[in-house]
């Protein structure tokens, strides 16, 4: 058995989302910020979550 950590080098080439089939800049948006395969569309829906939680109150 295999255990090792392995990393994706590419994405897929369909959103992870709704499956539309990804442009090269969308490819390419994913290998830089190292997230999912999404489309134009789901990735300005992503919020990104912030290191400092100033203000919150439990």
């Amino acid at each position: 058995m295999d255990l090792e950590e392995k990393t994706i080098e590419t994405p897929g080439d369909r959103c992870e989302v709704c499956g539309t089939k990804l442009t090269a800049a969308e490819i390419q948006a994913a290998l830089e910020s190292g997230g999912p395969a999404l489309c134009s569309v789901h990735a300005d829906e992503v919020v990104p979550v912030a290191d400092d939680e100033a203000g919150f109150e439990p």
